[in-house]
C-alpha cells in the first residue's frame, strides 16, 4: 500500500513538472481575461460573463441561479466528485466515507457561482488568452456538462453551497487519476496553456500557475 502511495505521489510530482507545450496567444486582437482559483485542495476557472449571458455554448441561464445572470462578473466553474462537491463546505467536513465514495469512480458533477467582487489575492492567477484560446477552453468547459434527454444541461435542483450556486450533472466520472484538479489542467492545456501533463492536487495547478508570467502567454 505504501508503495502505490508513493508510485502515485511520484507520478503525480513527474505529471506537474512535465509540462506540455503551450500555443502561443496571437498577439494581435483583443484578449480575454480568465483566472485560476486555488484554495489548496480544489481549483476552479472563472469565465468572464458579458451582456449577462454565459460565455459561448456553456449551458447556464439566468434562470438557473437564484439571482440570474444581470449583475454577474464572472461564473466561477469547478468539476469533482458528486458526492464529495455537494457534502464540503470546508475540509472539516472531510469523512472516510466521503473519501470512499468519491474515488470509486462516483459521479461527476460541475460546479458554478456567480461572482461580481475583485479576483485578487493567494491563490488566484489571471490569465490571458487570445480569441482561438479562449474559445477552446469555453468549448472544452462547456462539453464538460452532461446533457439529458432534450439535449439541455441537467441542473441538480435543490443542491447549493449556500452562495448564489448551483450544480448540474457533468462527465467524465470522477476517479483517483482524473479529478477536480486535473479537470482544470486538462482544460487548461487545451486552450493552450502550457501546464502539467497531469495535475492531481491543487498544488500542481499553484505551481504551475506561479511559473507562468502574470502576463499574456
Amino acid at each position: 500500500m505504501f508503495g502505490l502511495l508513493l508510485a502515485y505521489i511520484l507520478a503525480a510530482v513527474i505529471g506537474t513538472m512535465w509540462t506540455a507545450g503551450g500555443q502561443a496567444n496571437a498577439g494581435t486582437g483583443s484578449l480575454k481575461t480568465v483566472y485560476v482559483l486555488s484554495n489548496g485542495f480544489h481549483s476552479d476557472i472563472a469565465l468572464p460573463v458579458e451582456a449577462g449571458k454565459a460565455p459561448g455554448a456553456v449551458p447556464v441561464t439566468a434562470e438557473d441561479l437564484p439571482s440570474g445572470l444581470h449583475d454577474t462578473g464572472y461564473l466561477i466553474i469547478g468539476w469533482g466528485s458528486q458526492t464529495a462537491y455537494t457534502s464540503l463546505l470546508a475540509l472539516s467536513d472531510l469523512t472516510a466515507e466521503i473519501i470512499v465514495k468519491a474515488l470509486l469512480f462516483d459521479r461527476s458533477v460541475v460546479h458554478v457561482l456567480p461572482y461580481s467582487g475583485p479576483l485578487e489575492g493567494k491563490g488566484i492567477y489571471k490569465v490571458e488568452l487570445d480569441a482561438a484560446q479562449y474559445a477552446r477552453l469555453v468549448d472544452f468547459i462547456a462539453k464538460t456538462f452532461a446533457t439529458g434527454n432534450n439535449g439541455g444541461a441537467e441542473l441538480l435542483p435543490g443542491i447549493t453551497q449556500g452562495y448564489g450556486d448551483v450544480f448540474y450533472r457533468a462527465r467524465p466520472r470522477f476517479s483517483p487519476f482524473y479529478g477536480c484538479n486535473a479537470w482544470t489542467g486538462e482544460a487548461l492545456r487545451t486552450a493552450g496553456v502550457p501546464v502539467g501533463h497531469w495535475t492531481p492536487f491543487a498544488q500542481s495547478i499553484e505551481w504551475n500557475m506561479s511559473r507562468l508570467s502574470s502576463g499574456s502567454l
